[in-house]
């Protein structure tokens, strides 16, 4: 792996943070103001989102929209952190021969594992559901899966998660307050 310079280093960054605010931001925003839906709602959910990921669906039902927007945003925001992520890692992988380094070191320790081994890139699913996207996205880089792989595999296991949270938001809102949600 070659090491770039201080400039080759922020373009990459700032890409990273475009393309994470691009994906968990803007398209949703864009969405939002398309189909009349509340821009406040919507960020209100983005941010909850960015903090608590598909913990943040009762934050958006519960201000009215609908579970098909709450995925879709939550999905949006998922997507653009593990994109940022995972740009940022390999370019500090590329800029610093420590991490360089350690890297090499992890990635050659791991697949002596058994269990890396055995599930691989699938054990990205469990982990998104009970750890989330922000240990996925590294792990997937110290692991050197692709970037595209590792995604489509994380957004499956928090895909399985957002449903179940939808599901139950929605039957706990209209057992406890009937007429709220609209489907």
């Amino acid at each position: 792996m070659e090491l770039w310079d201080r400039q080759t280093f922020l373009r990459h960054v700032v890409a990273a943070f475009g393309r994470g605010v691009l994906v968990a931001l803007i398209i949703p925003l864009a969405v939002a103001v398309a189909f009349s839906i509340p821009l406040h709602a919507t960020l209100a959910l983005i941010g909850s989102g960015l903090i608590i990921e598909y913990g943040a669906v009762p934050v958006g039902i519960v201000f009215g929209l609908t579970p098909l927007f709450v995925s879709f945003v939550l999905i949006c925001t998922e997507i653009g952190i593990f994109l940022a992520l995972y740009d940022i890692f390999d370019t500090i992988g590329h800029t610093s021969e420590p991490v360089r380094q350690f890297l090499e070191k992890s990635r050659q320790y791991v697949h002596q594992s058994k269990s890396i081994e055995k599930y691989g890139i699938l054990a990205l699913i469990p982990c998104e559901i009970l750890l989330g996207v922000y240990i996925n996205a590294p792990a997937s880089w110290v692991l050197g899966w692709r970037e595209d792989h590792a995604l489509l595999v994380t957004m499956i296991g928090y895909v399985i998660a957002l449903a179940i949270m939808v599901v139950l938001t929605v039957g706990l809102l209209q057992v406890t307050l009937p007429g709220l949600v609209h489907p």
